[in-house]
Order: C-alpha cells, then structure tokens, then sequence
C-alpha cells in the first residue's frame, strides 16, 4: 500500500487557511438564519418575513 503525502507551498498554506477561517465565520453567523429558513420553508402557513422577525406576538 503506498502512502502519499502532500506538499503544498506556503502560499497554498496560506490561503488554505483564509478559506478555513471564511468558511467557519460563515458557517457561525448562517448557522441560527438557515435553521430559521428550514422552519419556514417546511411551514404549510408561510407567516410574512416581517411575522417571521418580529418581537411582537403575531395575532
């Protein structure tokens, strides 16, 4: 069985690591909206975005 290593150069390195850092600051602050989309997309009543991010109760 043969192993493989790879090398990447620093600048490879570099942006590899800006990706990471992009992708888990996306992945923090989409977290609680994309929850949020799925709730509502899986709703048989859609409530308006404005009922949907409202403090105040809806009646």
């Amino acid at each position: 069985m043969a192993t493989y290593q790879l090398s990447l150069s620093d600048e490879s390195k570099e942006r590899l690591a800006k990706v990471l850092d992009y992708s888990r600051t996306l992945a923090h602050y989409g977290f609680i909206p994309f929850i949020l989309y799925l709730g509502w997309k899986a709703s048989p009543t859609k409530p308006s975005l404005f009922n949907l991010l409202s403090p105040f109760p809806s009646a």
